[in-house]
């Protein structure tokens, strides 16, 4: 079992998206974030039809909050784009030029003006953003509690102790104070700064570059700490749920739309449904006590074309196990499996990744306190 965590977790995939689409082995595939975060039930079901009629008939969400269509013909990836933008389930402006990660809290309901108004200013300054590199994100935490603090973006909306609005970079301790009104301005202020020094900037975390332009910020503006961890069922007046891989198929989606009246799309490949008390009585829902939403998974093979391992599969292996071995106890370790050594969909949640390069299934493990199980693991995968 390996431990070289950081070779081991380097990402190397292209992004997918809407004007960008790539070619895979089951057709095209493209990826769109949903404007605001936020389906509406109507949108759900127009969602549904576009995939049966154009795509695989599935939808798979992403670890930043998107949405990946594939099984696409070349000839339908004009109508889908249309589609999607005519029931306004993606933002217009949105190109491959512009910034494509956008992540926003679903727990905003106490906070929701401030949420809405920030949401208002980037989705409507999306031009104006710079993209330093095709990853580039941009965290909104402004829910009831820090919640997205291990969710993989550069630049962070959140707010600290005493309510301030602050603008941190991913791995500083410490941000700005920034108003709403200059907050486009702060984030090319600061992307400005970090290009200037950077030159050329590849990192995908802006932190390396921060040291030179540390007199923007202030030691005493810190974030409020994140103490959340995600979690199927209720929580802060809300539901969620999920199905495994956060695979939804068409008929899901327009079931699940007979049920709510819109939901959130989360960055744990979960829905999160808004003032709801109780599951929609769909049996295709993951149990609340299952380990759906700690383990996930990329396409793998046979649909990516770089696909070793199939993903499912080795993830059905691993509930399982999970199910039998804990019981109904809580499993706390994140564990992601890659059909290839890309990695792709690997997310700062992540502390046990299962892949592969020749056949035999490698177990890696970030945190040692996950070492007896990522061995238990390795062992059942390798039996």
């Amino acid at each position: 079992m390996r431990k070289d965590w950081l070779k081991m977790a380097r990402v190397l995939g292209i992004c997918p998206t809407i004007d960008s689409p790539i070619k895979s082995n089951d057709g095209y595939l493209i990826r769109f974030r949903p404007k605001y975060g936020y389906l509406s039930s109507k949108q759900l079901s127009i969602l549904a039809d576009a995939i049966s009629s154009f795509g695989s008939n599935f939808i798979e969400l992403t670890s930043r909050a998107n949405i990946t269509v594939r099984g696409l013909q070349k000839k339908h990836l004009e109508q889908l784009s249309n589609f999607l933008n005519q029931a306004g389930i993606i933002n217009a402006a949105e190109k491959k030029e512009n910034i494509s990660n956008i992540i926003y809290s679903p727990f905003s309901t106490k906070n929701k003006k401030l949420t809405q108004k920030i949401a208002s200013i980037l989705e409507d300054n999306l031009n104006n953003i710079p993209k330093p590199h095709k990853k580039f994100g941009i965290a909104v935490d402004l829910g009831e509690v820090a919640s997205l603090q291990e969710t993989n973006a550069d630049l962070r909306i959140e707010t600290n102790k005493e309510k301030n609005l602050i603008l941190r970079i991913d791995g500083s301790d410490r941000g700005i104070v920034v108003e709403p009104e200059t907050l486009i301005e702060k984030i090319e202020m600061i992307l400005s700064n970090v290009m200037a020094v950077s030159n050329q900037l590849k990192s995908r975390d802006l932190i390396n570059s921060i040291g030179e332009i540390d007199h923007i910020y202030f030691p005493d503006i810190k974030p409020r700490k994140q103490n959340f961890s995600p979690r199927l069922g209720p929580c802060f007046g809300g539901y969620m749920i999920t199905v495994p891989g956060g695979k939804f198929s068409s008929y899901q989606l327009r079931e699940l739309a007979s049920h709510v009246k819109g939901l959130a799309v989360t960055p744990w490949k979960s829905f999160f449904i808004y003032s709801a008390k109780t599951k929609p009585p769909l049996s295709f829902l993951s149990k609340n006590t299952g380990h759906d939403l700690s383990v996930s998974y990329c396409s793998g093979k046979p649909y990516c074309s770089q696909g070793i391992l199939e993903t499912s599969q080795v993830a059905k292996v691993v509930t399982t196990f999970l199910k039998e071995r804990l019981k109904n106890k809580t499993n706390k370790a994140k564990i992601h499996i890659s059909g290839c050594l890309k990695n792709c969909g690997l997310s700062k949640q992540t502390s046990i990744l299962i892949n592969s390069s020749e056949g035999e299934k490698s177990v890696s493990v970030k945190d040692d306190k996950f070492q007896h199980l990522a061995s238990k693991i390795s062992m059942e995968l390798n039996k």
